[in-house]
């Protein structure tokens, strides 16, 4: 509510450099903020006696309006985790924590599942991971749609729940009892920035995989060439040897 919208008989009022200008009349307020060619706008309205600022009423609509699209951007994020099929359960569990990181800060997280060479032909067992890791965080997120593959990927979306709060900070050591100030050691309530995606060891890119699928063809070509090549210096060996032979015995007829 701003201005003669304000039904209440008294308010505390803020002027516009944020200063307690204290308790007053409503009417008073008013004819102070129209001096200053501002508004008078009530901001918490639950206060005893509710709370009213001086200020320009555009400039405080567009700073609300900034706040809102500020969190729900933040919220909307997508974050991504990796595995394969072979991962690991001790390397599963560090993606399940990278993956719950995301989740508490808000952001939905795209589980991908990779696929190499004959791992293709068991799709189940990269579902296995999948659902393993949609169970392990039941408590913290919703599996978004159905999970599908298409190509070499499996991919899940994870959607956290309502209500869901960060993980609480871990608490830093006395800086005295080490020799070393506050400033010197690093703030823990900053807000640490998180990546854009965390891939198990192992996972690679599929361009590398075709590299490596050409690289073993070319190699086996190569062994072929070289094994036609010592057929043929056999065969030309053999001719060589019945050729000489079949020359000396005229010889030795002769002698006799």
């Amino acid at each position: 509510m701003i201005n003669e919208r304000i039904r209440y008989g008294q308010v505390r009022v803020v002027d516009e450099l944020n200063n307690q200008v204290g308790i007053m009349d409503t009417r008073e307020a008013l004819t102070l903020a129209r001096s200053k060619d501002l508004d008078l706008i009530l901001v918490a309205e639950k206060a005893q006696p509710p709370v009213c600022r001086i200020m320009d009423y555009g400039k405080f609509k567009y700073e609300q309006s900034k706040k809102k699209t500020k969190t729900k951007s933040a919220a909307t994020e997508l974050k991504m985790v990796r595995l394969h099929p072979r991962t690991g359960a001790h390397d599963r569990h560090i993606l399940e924590r990278h993956a719950e990181k995301f989740l508490r800060h808000g952001h939905k997280v795209r589980v991908v599942c990779q696929f190499r060479g004959r791992e293709n032909a068991h799709p189940e067992i990269g579902r296995a991971q999948l659902d393993a890791i949609a169970e392990t965080l039941k408590e913290l997120a919703s599996v978004e749609g159905t999970i599908i593959k298409q190509g070499r990927d499996m991919t899940m979306f994870l959607v956290p729940k309502p209500g869901l709060k960060p993980l609480p900070k871990p608490v830093k050591d006395d800086g005295k009892a080490k020799g070393k100030t506050d400033s010197e050691e690093p703030d823990e309530t900053e807000d640490e920035e998180l990546p854009e995606e965390y891939s198990a060891p192992g996972v690679e890119d599929h361009d590398d995989d075709d590299d490596d699928v050409q690289d073993e063809g070319d190699t086996d070509d190569d062994d072929d060439a070289e094994s036609e090549d010592g057929n043929e210096t056999i065969a030309e060996d053999e001719s060589t040897t019945e050729q000489s032979e079949e020359a000396d015995e005229p010889g030795v007829n002769s002698a006799v």
